[in-house]
């Protein structure tokens, strides 16, 4: 299945001053961000919100990247990326510096905190569809992989240790100081964003096109490509029918009512060392077919699903959450890589706006559908539904010749069989 095993971790790739800018870049973003939520919730019950509150403010912020993830890629591939993630940094810093005013002096009611998270959210809408189009810029073609798999590593580090950390600050001062803490990682991202530069001219963008012509544009660019929307389809549907239903009945299957909270927690903590896993296994491990091993790397999903509904040990559980994290970094890592390689350079980031779309649109019908279901037909009988999804709906894609072509060598064109690396040159496709 794969290649074999790189020589070292691409930790090389840092000696790059462009690539060390951008990592750093990531890395202060995504630590600051994933403080956020928690820094967010004890904020908002501080200002008497209520757990009600504090659905209503989590969810205004994924509620508008549905809306405005696709403009985003547009107006990242008429701007040029790295303008539009500069100014998506310092657009959601100056918005969480005057919210932290707001909160250390007159603070602030409940609607309040919903238009800052959404406002936040469609600011961040712009920085993710620019980010993925801006590494294959930066990054060798033949690195991506590599490149993703270090990216993805970093992801999962500032995941784990942005919510220890803001628990620890919450617990010693206020959580509008976390705020702040958050507006300067974004400062630093511009800071770094700044610093980096491309031989790259700016995307090829006809003049006097509109943003409806450049939108339909990336869908016919979207579209085209079957590997691209039936897998895309597969990991969204997996989402909703899987991932959303583990999710949400998860922690009714773990424990009492005691302890119930605490082993979810280190159920759900394996999820990330999982991820921590998968971003190992894509440095180190180059696939000869890799959109065929992205189908099974949902496997894991569905046996955490399985396990879950037999009600297995926690200390298995752990097993299944860790194999589910692993394998959905290694999918996000393969689908990148793929995508980058195949995808023409001045229609990437709408490309991948759809991916974004898909994404949140699937985790959110997913979390809404679980609780309903299971109350009408049962959370074991849903669960078990997951698992034998996870295998029928792979069993359809392996059939697909494009998601078993093989991934060509360096310097072998596209047509003799592999993914993609068509040059990232500008697409003609209008």
């Amino acid at each position: 299945m794969t290649k074999g095993l790189a020589a070292r971790l691409p930790l090389d790739l840092l000696r790059e001053r462009n690539l060390r800018r951008l990592f750093a870049a990531q890395a202060a973003s995504v630590l600051g961000s994933s403080m956020m939520p928690i820094a967010l919730s004890f904020a908002v019950l501080e200002h008497g919100g209520g757990a009600s509150g504090v659905g209503l403010v989590l969810g205004a912020q994924t509620a508008p990247l549905i809306i405005f993830l696709l403009a985003g890629g547009v107006l990242a591939d008429r701007w040029g990326r790295r303008i539009t993630m500069i100014g998506s940094d310092l657009v959601r810093a100056a918005i969480e510096i005057t919210v932290v005013v707001i909160l250390l002096t007159v603070g602030m009611p409940l609607g309040g905190f919903v238009a800052f998270a959404a406002v936040l959210s469609v600011a961040a809408a712009f920085f993710h569809p620019a980010f993925h189009g801006f590494i294959p810029e930066v990054v060798p073609e033949d690195r991506l992989q590599e490149a993703n798999a270090l990216g993805s590593t970093l992801n999962s580090i500032g995941s784990l240790l942005g919510p220890a950390v803001c628990g620890a600050l919450v617990v010693w001062t206020d959580p509008a100081w976390v705020i702040a803490i958050d507006a300067g990682t974004f400062l630093a991202s511009a800071l770094f964003l700044a610093g980096v530069r491309t031989s790259s001219a700016k995307n090829a963008v006809r003049e006097g096109e509109s943003f409806a012509e450049q939108l339909r544009h990336g869908w016919r660019e979207f579209s085209s490509r079957t590997w691209l929307w039936s897998l895309l389809a597969y990991t969204s549907l997996a989402c909703t029918f899987v991932l959303g239903p583990v999710m949400v009945l998860g922690i009714a299957f773990v424990g009492g009512k005691e302890n119930g909270a605490a082993q979810w927690g280190t159920v759900m903590a394996a999820q990330g060392v999982g991820s921590l896993l998968g971003g190992l296994v894509g440095m180190r491990v180059r696939f000869r077919r890799p959109l065929l091993a992205s189908v099974f790397c949902t496997f894991g999903l569905g046996a955490f699903a399985a396990l879950l509904a037999v009600r297995a040990p926690v200390y298995v559980l752990v097993v299944g959450s860790l194999l589910s994290g692993a394998g959905f970094a290694l999918l996000h890592i393969l689908w990148t890589s793929s995508l980058q390689a195949d995808v023409p350079s001045d229609a990437m980031s709408r490309v991948s706006a759809y991916d974004g779309v898909a994404s949140v649109l699937s985790m959110t019908v997913g979390y809404w559908w679980a609780a309903p279901a299971a109350a009408e037909f049962g959370a074991a009988p849903l669960l078990w539904f997951g698992a034998v999804w996870t295998v029928a709906s792979a069993a359809v894609m392996v059939t697909l010749p494009q998601i078993r072509r093989s991934a060509p060598r360096a310097g072998e064109d596209a047509d003799s069989g592999g993914v993609a690396p068509e040059p990232r040159e500008t697409s003609t496709a209008h």
